[in-house]
């Protein structure tokens, strides 16, 4: 087991090392003067009328001067010392730009998270006990055209509804209102992440109701609740990899949803970081998501491993 997660630990760093380097690559091949963007980001002026010594001065004082490598290599080594380095848009250090927004971002997707699993256990279940039934078509239709529409879509319809007329919810998210002001974000992110989880659930339920065991479990008289809660425990491994899965599209999907309801989180941060070519805080928030998802992804193989003994890399009676 500790050579299997020692083999995952690896990966990870590897992987991790070549999204910064990728992403490090984009940006820095991406049009536009860092300098005149972060002049007009303080200042508010035009993007023209900087000297050559301005940008010049700029360019030396974040060391864009360098070659492309060598940078990428300084900021390497500088964030394994937990230095990000310093935002071009206001000089402010990059971890302390991440601290102020991550717990809006944090709470936006562990909320959603939850309400997703709050409403895929019971609909999975409930469609897996009448297969073909009324319940199941209905709820296979609702939850396809959720996976079909567009997170800010269904952001945009809760808006109209229960911000524009009902007038029950605040318009712009604020965590500072406690449940009220960011229910709309955390039931948009669910909404948009509920319908796998739902169809995994019902798949794994229904097989297990339908395996040889269960069909001399229930002519024994067992009843079918005590059936579907072992059906539960036998699915953890598909619902982990499942959770797991999930991470990368609601963290990509959180950028749109907080933007939406002006939630001030790390995914309005980014994007204002993309537009702004600020290179320390676009590969901040990059080493930020890219560890949530190698973190989850990794949580995921080290409880898959667990829950089924022969996903190990030396199968049952492997190293470990």
């Amino acid at each position: 087991m500790l050579l299997f997660l020692a083999r995952r630990a690896a990966g990870a760093v590897v992987t991790l090392v070549g999204v910064l380097a990728l992403v490090f690559l984009l940006v820095s091949a991406a049009p536009g003067d860092p300098a005149a963007l972060a002049a007009h980001a303080r200042t508010g002026t035009t993007f023209v009328g900087l000297s050559p010594e301005a940008v010049a001065d700029f360019h030396r004082r974040y060391g864009l001067d360098r070659p492309a490598a060598v940078r990428f290599g300084i900021w390497l080594v500088r964030a394994a010392s937990f230095d990000l380095g310093r935002s071009f848009q206001d000089d402010r250090p990059v971890a302390e730009r991440i601290r102020d927004t991550l717990p809006a971002t944090l709470l936006l997707n562990a909320g959603a998270l939850l309400v997703a699993l709050c409403i895929a256990l019971p609909c999975g279940i409930a469609a897996a006990r009448r297969p073909g039934g009324r319940l199941d078509r209905a709820s296979a239709l609702v939850f396809d055209l959720l996976f079909a529409t567009p997170s800010f879509a269904l952001g945009l319809a809760l808006l109209l509804v229960f911000s524009a007329r009902l007038r029950l919810l605040p318009l712009f998210a604020d965590p500072r209102l406690g449940l009220k002001g960011v229910v709309l974000p955390v039931v948009t992110l669910a909404l948009a992440s509920v319908a796998p989880l739902e169809r995994v659930v019902r798949a794994s339920v229904l097989e297990a109701l339908r395996t040889a065991s269960a069909l001399a479990a229930r002519a024994r008289g067992e009843g079918q609740i005590r059936q579907v809660l072992r059906a539960l425990r036998r699915s953890g491994v598909p619902l982990v990899a499942l959770g797991a899965s999930i991470v990368p599209s609601a963290v990509s999907g959180s950028i749109l949803v907080e933007r939406l309801f002006s939630l001030p989180g790390s995914g309005g941060l980014m994007a204002d970081a993309v537009f702004a070519r600020d290179y320390p805080l676009i590969l901040g928030l990059t080493l930020l998501v890219a560890t949530l998802v190698i973190l989850a992804s990794f949580l995921s193989d080290a409880a898959a491993a667990l829950l089924d003994p022969r996903l190990r890399g030396g199968g049952a009676g492997g190293p470990g």
